[in-house]
């Protein structure tokens, strides 16, 4: 009988702990209406790219790209992905993620300029 009280003990804890910090991760807000949210909007990349650098107003990082995978998805929700090699590309400053000197692993809103 003290196992099941345990058990059920146990269970609602997980409820009262895992509930509220699943519903904080669902990404909710509030933007204009020319702004996006989630998903949309952002480009997602992952591979060998040489930092080059910024340029002078510091938005922009320029990369010489030696084999990267990207996934675009518009605000139409249609999908881009492709594989880009041995090309100079220029991506927002503002990433979600990881850039080192020779591997990068981002998210950013916008797309790749090629």
């Amino acid at each position: 009988m003290k196992k099941r009280h345990l058990h059920i003990l146990i269970c609602g804890m997980m409820l009262a702990i895992l509930l509220p910090t699943t519903t904080i991760g669902i990404a909710t807000c509030i933007q204009s209406t020319t702004e996006t949210c989630g998903l949309l909007d952002r480009t997602t990349m992952r591979g060998f790219a040489l930092y080059l650098g910024r340029d002078a107003t510091g938005k922009t990082m320029h990369l010489f790209a030696l084999r990267v995978h990207y996934l675009t998805i518009d605000l139409s929700g249609q999908r881009d992905s492709g594989v880009i090699r041995m090309r100079p590309i220029d991506i927002p400053n503002k990433i979600i993620g990881y850039h080192g000197h020779i591997y990068i692993s981002a998210s950013f809103r916008g797309a790749i300029n090629i």
